[in-house]
């Protein structure tokens, strides 16, 4: 009896199909994200939000969470056309705070304290 082994690929980019494939990875179209529970920080919660300025949905815009009690850095995104962002994968109940940067350096920081993942 054969055993075929199955590498599975995931990243935090747009990976080369073609690519992949050469290195004889099987691409699945999945119908929706899974999580995965590596640590404490991780689970089934959700923060979402939308990036403005001066009232206008603004973008792109690097966000970052952090977690409130050690500050540890949990994850990193860009906002979207539309302004919004969201982070999956945060454990429920999480207590965090959020830093957006504007990309032009017209303004300082924005900080969102006391977010709670849901």
């Amino acid at each position: 009896m054969a055993i075929k082994i199955m590498r599975v690929f995931w990243g935090n980019y747009d990976a080369d199909p073609g690519k992949l494939i050469a290195y004889k990875y099987v691409p699945l179209k999945l119908l929706r994200p899974f999580i995965t529970i590596l640590n404490a920080n991780h689970g089934v919660g959700q923060i979402k939000g939308t990036t403005k300025k001066v009232g206008a949905n603004y973008s792109p815009v690097p966000v970052c969470v952090f977690r409130r009690d050690n500050r540890q850095l949990l994850w990193e995104t860009t906002s979207k056309p539309d302004g919004s962002y969201s982070f999956r994968n945060i454990a429920k109940g999480l207590e965090c705070f959020m830093v957006a940067f504007d990309p032009n350096e017209e303004y300082n920081a924005v900080i969102s304290d006391k977010v709670v993942a849901k």
